[in-house]
């Protein structure tokens, strides 16, 4: 039976639970003062994802240290919530606060400028001064951004290898962090595509931030009913409604960040990044005092931080011998793969592959 009916009690449950409190959510005991902090946005902390790996990671690490340690959850997706969530950590004792990912950039901009005692981590993004909208880094801020680009050149290249001519992908934002993924996507596909002389035709949609869940849904719905095989989708607020959608159309769905396989049997396998490691070692360096502040911070296949889930994955003739000769293209940087920064879709060359923007 398919597990799209495990899906909808599984939601349920998690609302209930959001709505009492979580237990799985777990916190220290209370406590007046909290060294670490994570700030986070109004999802489910214990969702699979970011923020679930993210809390793990400063978890067994406050655990492991003898170091204090908190999440807050902003109540609602607002810049005043995200402040207010800093704010709190920040009267709770935070001397060290971790954002989780790009919807803090402007928010920490200037929490990095008011609590100058305070170290700032942000994951996937740079604080931005909201009136340039250019990034702008204080010296107790360390950015890590991850190669999202690798990221979803090794899902897209994977996915044309394994025999897929129909693909689609799904952003949640209009953001770098996410739209990485995308490009790189594009440039995979178009670069197998041209290794087994074959076409391959590519739907591509960008939501507006978050995106509204019925909507996507039914958009993965109508790509699955077209033929689309499989969907790279990015973001936590769209991978869910896709998995739905690939259930109810059997089709299959390439998630990011984390491993999602458990999830459902249409997962063909994750693009990963190595969130919880990268916070560990950042928090040694900050134990040890010295946290890099003032510094953005590079992680890709090179640093062993970007990775194909193997394991798991659910592929048909993509196999970990291809992978291998795949990845160490991509450490020795014999592929070049560009992001967004060069400027629209139409900016990259790309074979072999013909793109729909819906």
């Amino acid at each position: 039976m398919k597990k799209v009916l495990v899906l909808a009690v599984g939601l349920a449950m998690m609302l209930a639970l959001a709505a009492c409190g979580s237990p799985t959510e777990e916190q220290p005991e209370e406590q007046i003062d909290y060294e670490i902090a994570l700030v986070t946005d109004e999802g489910l902390i214990m969702d699979g994802g970011y923020s679930e790996v993210a809390w793990d990671a400063i978890s067994a690490f406050g655990a492991d240290n003898g170091k204090s340690h908190k999440y807050y959850k902003a109540a609602e997706a607002s810049d005043e919530a995200y402040k207010n969530v800093i704010d709190d950590a920040v009267d709770r004792g935070a001397k060290i606060i971790i954002a989780d990912g790009y919807r803090f950039e402007d928010v920490i901009y200037d929490a990095q400028n008011e609590f100058e005692d305070v170290k700032f981590m942000i994951i996937d993004a740079e604080p931005i001064d909201p009136e340039t909208e250019e990034p702008k880094i204080a010296g107790n801020t360390a950015a890590v951004i991850f190669s999202s680009e690798e990221a979803g050149y090794m899902a897209g290249y994977a996915a044309v290898e394994n025999g897929a001519s129909q693909l689609g992908f799904i952003g949640e934002a209009d953001k770098a962090a996410v739209t990485d993924y995308g490009y790189g996507f594009l440039q995979g596909a178009s670069d197998a595509a041209v290794n087994n002389g074959v076409r391959v035709n590519i739907k591509y949609h960008s939501c507006r931030e978050g995106g509204e869940r019925d909507a996507v849904v039914k958009k993965a719905s109508k790509w699955y009913e077209e033929g689309v095989e499989v969907i790279f989708a990015c973001g936590p607020h769209v991978e869910m409604p896709v998995i739905e959608a690939a259930e109810l159309n059997d089709g299959k769905v390439i998630a990011c960040e984390t491993d999602k396989s458990e999830m459902s049997d249409t997962i063909l396998t994750s693009a990963i990044k190595d969130i919880g490691g990268v916070i560990n070692d950042m928090l040694e360096v900050y134990a040890r005092d010295k946290f890099p502040g003032g510094e953005v911070l590079e992680y890709d296949t090179s640093t062993d931080s970007i990775w194909l889930d193997m394991e798991t994955s659910r592929f048909e003739s993509f196999n970990g011998g291809d992978y291998k000769d795949l990845s160490k293209k991509l450490e020795d940087k014999e592929v070049t793969i560009v992001d967004s920064s060069v400027g629209g879709l139409r900016s990259l060359t790309l074979s072999n592959v013909t793109v729909s923007e819906e």
